[in-house]
Parts: structure tokens; sequence; C-alpha cells
């Protein structure tokens, strides 16, 4: 990306599996994923092309109230059994608070994490978390913070359930928790317990 243009591979037709032509001044529309899962979209011209060490189209950069972002979860939540360690600020006491949760559920977008009721939680509280996940007999620590977005009535066990949405994640951690859910998706699809 420069500063009045884009570049990209050229584009391919799955048909024919050769680089398509488009002139210049031919006007495309370009949808991709933002890094937070939002659908994104605009349209703009090509405006030329650049060898580097491969061949690569160049369209003229929108404007960025021009890209159309469309809000959506397109980031299937998962089972997800791990223990989580918690630190936050209570937003009542205003005491530091660091606690245990188990995971209930994740996604590239948010975790879902189940604590006894009497662990003070709010709605908008800001959770730090930290938590080890094992991939490809890798172990990867995750450590991000992520905002309360819903809190699920008490059961009568004692427990409730915490949603979340991620508030501050490095980019390659939010990468290795959705290989993971791929990964648990194929897994639970395998067992029957996801519809194809």
């Amino acid at each position: 990306m420069e500063k009045t243009k884009i570049f990209i591979d050229m584009p391919i037709r799955p048909e024919d599996k050769h680089p398509t032509t488009l002139p210049d001044q031919t006007t495309v529309m370009v949808k991709y994923r933002a890094a937070d899962g939002a659908q994104c979209a605009f349209v703009t011209q090509v405006v030329g092309r650049d060898k580097r060490n491969i061949e690569l189209l160049a369209l003229q950069k929108p404007k960025l109230e021009d890209i159309h972002r469309q809000q959506r979860r397109e980031f299937l939540r998962v089972p997800f059994n791990l223990e989580l360690e918690l630190v936050y600020l209570d937003s009542i006491s205003k005491n530091i608070i660091t606690a245990k949760a188990r995971g209930h559920d994740i996604s590239g977008g948010g975790l879902a994490f189940i604590i006894p009721t009497d662990l003070p939680m709010q709605a908008n509280d800001i959770i730090g978390f930290r938590f080890r996940m094992n991939l490809e007999g890798k172990g990867f620590d995750i450590v991000g913070k992520a905002r309360v977005i819903r809190i699920s009535p008490p059961t009568d066990a004692g427990y409730k359930t915490v949603s979340l949405k991620y508030y501050e994640l490095q980019e390659n951690d939010r990468q290795l928790i959705v290989q993971y859910s791929f990964k648990r998706q194929i897994e639970m699809r395998e067992k029957g317990v996801l519809g194809s």
C-alpha cells in the first residue's frame, strides 16, 4: 500500500487459472476482511501495473469514507475449556482483582468464561486475560484485554457466564485463536456435533 495506490496480485479467474486482463481505468469492486473480521468493500479503478518480485495490479487507493463495512459475526464460537487468569479493576470498589476462570467458548472476535456469581464484574469492564493454548503440538501463551459485553443470569450452582469482545490483542495471537477455532470446528464436524 502506498500513498495513492494499492498493489495486489494479478487477479485470476478460477475457471481458467490465468491472470485476468484488466485495462487501466477499469472500474472494479474490491472485497476484503478487516483485522476485526468485518467484511469490507470499495469501488475503485485500475491505474496501472508494476513488476516487483511478481507482476502486480495497481488500484487507486480509496478514501476511508468510501470503504463500506458490513458488521456481522463471522467468527464461529467453539467450546473452549481452558483455564484463564484474569486481572481487572472492579468498577465499583476500584480494587484490582485477580482471579481464575474456566473458558466457555472462543472465537477470533471474543471469548466467554465462567466465574462464581460472587466475583464482581460489570458490563463494559476491561478484563486482562492470559491462557495457554496448544496448537499443532506447541504451546502458546495468549495475553490480551477484552471488554465485557454480556453477563448471563447466575445458575443455581452459583456461576455466571461472561461474554467479552477483544479490546487489545496482538494480531498474531488472534490468528492463533482463529486457527484453534477452525481446528475445533473440524473436530466437531468429524464427531457429528456441528452441522456441515
